[in-house]
């Protein structure tokens, strides 16, 4: 290793080292089919824009079209390069809707795909024709019209290969205008990153008015959360129904850093009795608890509890409104909290652990004897009878290789969906457990998350859960298919890209509706593998008039019609105009018309 590769190495985080070693290591060689199928598993589930950029950058790699399809993809990749690589995939879809086009259209067809070869960079052009070549057929009886471009020399410089390019400029950008005009970007911008910096700005105005813009998502309040210090915006979310009856919500609300120690404390004791509950009676002591934690509940807290009693368990909403009552007629005399055990200053014994093991009730302790040192001592609270699946799950991230292994190879736990699901996450988990615990996970949304975790390292897991969510998609029907794109927020597309795409009846059906998602109109408009006739429904549908972000990749998108384009080019401001002219992936008729 050299001095220089070493500087390198201190700069990446540990995961990103394992998968640059495997990545070195390889580069200057043409790739075994064993190292393209590595490749590809890397291509689509790197979360690292660096490395992602090495391997853009490697040309040889990007002759296999699954790895140029999954970097394409990877939303990770850095923007410039993914919309490069975008132009690639556009190229070869409108050759192959040219060669099943009508005799009629084959002329202006023709004129698209040199178009939009033209505008491909320089560094692209052979990659593209050496694609082509492998899908054309050969010109003589041996042999092949394959040739690769130069492989990579030793010892490159690192640095300059995993840099990612300059971002491409924001097409309305937000830095410099005036206070109505952040309100208005605000409520209207499409752009995460820029989204997330009004939702953790000081100003409450600005704020409210991001959480009005649609494409506010759960994940995105989430991410707020975590960021901002701003103790009024934590309010603001758990004041609005749509977020707080979600769970995901709820949990960053009382682990961000900056969540007032009310709201938290006010959760956090919500959490406990819908565990307690969830549990169970399991004799005097776990009705007492259940009755303190009712005791201390604040009164926001109640439509959380019956929203969850009228889910779960019903037969509960009659105690919920007899505690709701009891607080309305004796809030002033209502104790707030039980008298706390104090430290005992010393380390519990053997004897006191077992027990507790085996007849703790309350949460906190159970918790805590999971993580015991000795091993034994968690046997033996797997086997508690108050140990619920929620928890030990909640608990799982938390514990080391041996326990989670424990826990897979248990014969009744690792039958559990949610604790089978929590420990298919868990890092330290081997490749053999995590496949046979996912494959007692059912439904999409396993298999979904399992997709976007990036701390998941086991290539063959993902594999799995790729073709599992591929199967489950073929075998739906049609009203199906549109309920699961429609519940994913667009998330299969990103993942089944070929699938969902050139299934054009459902993306009709999808489109039709008036009142869809503006999340997944701009990845239909987006992606370059949308159909055309689909590109030419979203040119009329009414939501497109309120965001110039789905005008604007449809203007950036090749397989736009021409006719829809030049409509929406006229429906853009001067200044919107001016800032795709700096796009280089404009086509060239709008380029024209500008």
């Amino acid at each position: 290793m050299t001095g220089g590769e070493s500087v390198f190495l201190e700069t990446l985080t540990e995961s990103e080292r394992v998968h640059f070693h495997h990545l070195a290591m390889i580069r200057p060689h043409l790739p075994t089919p064993s190292q393209i199928h590595m490749l590809e598993g890397l291509a689509s589930s790197l979360a690292s824009p660096r490395l992602l950029t090495l391997m853009a950058r490697t040309p040889h790699w990007l002759a296999h079209w699954p790895i140029l399809l999954g970097l394409t993809e990877n939303e990770a990749t850095p923007e410039p390069i993914r919309r490069d690589l975008e132009m690639v995939v556009s190229l070869f879809d409108q050759m192959r809707e040219m060669d099943q086009a009508s005799a009629e259209e084959k002329p202006d067809r023709s004129e698209s795909v040199k178009a939009l070869y033209s505008q491909l960079s320089t560094g692209l052009k052979p990659v593209a024709k050496l694609l082509a070549k492998q899908l054309a057929k050969t010109v003589s009886a041996t042999g092949t019209t394959q040739e690769l471009p130069p492989l990579p020399t030793e010892n490159p410089d690192w640095d300059t290969l995993t840099a990612p390019p300059p971002p491409l400029p924001a097409q309305t950008p937000s830095a410099g205008l005036d206070r109505v005009g952040r309100l208005t970007w605000a409520r209207q911008t499409a752009q995460p990153g820029e989204l997330l910096s009004f939702l953790v700005s000081s100003d409450a105005e600005v704020r409210q008015t991001a959480l009005q813009n649609p494409m506010v998502s759960e994940e995105l309040i989430c991410q707020a959360l975590a960021q901002s210090t701003e103790s009024a915006f934590f309010e603001e979310v758990y004041a609005e129904a749509r977020w707080y009856f979600r769970d995901p919500v709820r949990e960053s609300l009382q682990d961000a850093p900056g969540c007032p120690a009310d709201l938290s404390r006010r959760i956090g004791l919500s959490q406990k009795l819908v565990a307690a509950l969830e549990q169970g009676s399991l004799g005097r002591a776990s009705l007492r608890r259940m009755v303190s934690l009712f005791t201390q509940l604040d009164e926001s807290e109640y439509q959380f509890i019956t929203f969850w009693a009228k889910r779960q368990s019903p037969h509960l909403l009659r105690v919920v409104k007899y505690f709701y009552d009891r607080l309305q007629r004796e809030r002033s005399g209502l104790s707030t909290a039980l008298p706390e055990r104090g430290e005992e200053g010393r380390w519990a014994t053997m004897e006191e652990r077992v027990f507790l093991a085996t007849q703790a009730t309350q949460e906190e302790q159970i918790a805590q004897i999971l993580k015991d040192p000795n091993p034994q001592v968690f046997q033996l609270a797997l086997e508690n009878p108050a140990l619920s699946p929620r928890l030990l799950a909640a608990t799982a991230p938390g514990l080391d290789h041996g326990r989670v292994e424990a826990i897979a190879a248990h014969g009744s736990w690792s039958e559990d969906p949610m604790v089978a699901e929590a420990l298919v996450h868990h890092p330290q988990l081997s490749e053999a457990s995590a496949l046979r615990l996912f494959g007692r996970l059912h439904g999409m949304k396993p298999a979904i998350e399992v997709l976007r975790d990036s701390r998941l390292l086991h290539l063959e897991v993902k594999r799995r859960a790729l073709e599992h969510l591929r199967t489950l998609y073929l075998a739906m029907p049609v009203s199906d298919r549109i309920t699961a794109l429609r519940t994913s927020g667009g998330e299969l597309m990103r993942h089944l890209p070929q699938e969902v795409l050139q299934d054009e009846e459902t993306l009709r059906r999808l489109v039709a509706d008036r009142q869809l998602d503006p999340g997944i109109l701009l990845r239909l408009a987006r992606n370059k593998l949308t159909p055309r006739a689909v590109l030419e429904q979203i040119a009329g549908h009414p939501v497109l008039m309120a965001h110039a972000a789905i005008m604007s990749e449809l203007l950036l998108n090749p397989k736009t019609p021409r006719e829809a384009s030049v409509r929406i080019w006229g429906l853009l401001s001067e200044a919107e105009q001016q800032q795709l002219l700096h796009s280089p992936h404009l086509p060239a008729a709008l380029r024209a018309l500008g």
